[in-house]
């Protein structure tokens, strides 16, 4: 089932109160849907985003059990969701873990596109981040598409290297300062 509902779990959690937060394993399901809606979106464009081998349930419960997994909620259902994580060694591995937060697997079910939810899961990281006092928040995203462009919208910022290949795939790291006027390490 991809529509996990948050009143489900006992009703103890409002989404009002909280659209945006890290959720526990039983959300894995949701999460992988939703990624999957959106990957299958972006095929249907020519833009592969992620493979099916790279949208497994069981990664995203480990992910889940390390507090790394984050959804949006909309009257009650998962929408959106991201993987907030602490290290990147695969494209970020001269970035000591722990001095920024990583966004990966960023989606939001189609029927929700266009609704503001990109900038929301970025203003929870921010919040996350600045919480943990942590100056950066990083990511990678595929080179040559609209991601680019949607991720500089709010506030990040093409790293001037060239792109690195990863599974087949041309990818450009971006960041962006916590608090604004941070220049770059």
């Amino acid at each position: 089932m991809c529509d996990h509902n948050i009143e489900s779990d006992g009703g103890s959690r409002r989404t009002d109160e909280i659209p945006i937060r890290r959720v526990g394993a039983e959300y894995a399901q949701d999460a992988v849907c939703i990624l999957r809606e959106a990957a299958a979106w972006a095929l249907s464009r020519g833009i592969v985003v992620w493979r099916t081998d790279e949208l497994r349930e069981q990664d995203f419960r480990e992910a889940a059990l390390l507090g790394e997994l984050v959804m949006g909620f909309s009257d009650g259902l998962a929408v959106a969701t991201m993987l907030l994580q602490s290290s990147d060694p695969l494209y970020w591995s001269e970035i000591a873990p722990d001095t920024s937060l990583f966004l990966h697997k960023i989606a939001v079910r189609r029927a929700h596109a266009g609704r503001g939810w990109l900038g929301r899961l970025v203003g929870f990281a921010i919040e996350d981040a600045q919480r943990r006092d942590l100056g950066w928040l990083r990511l990678d995203t595929l080179y040559g598409t609209p991601l680019r462009h949607l991720y500089e919208q709010h506030g990040f910022s093409v790293i001037d290297e060239p792109p690195v290949m990863h599974l087949g795939r041309a990818m450009i790291r971006m960041e962006r300062p916590v608090c604004p006027g941070v220049a770059a390490p």
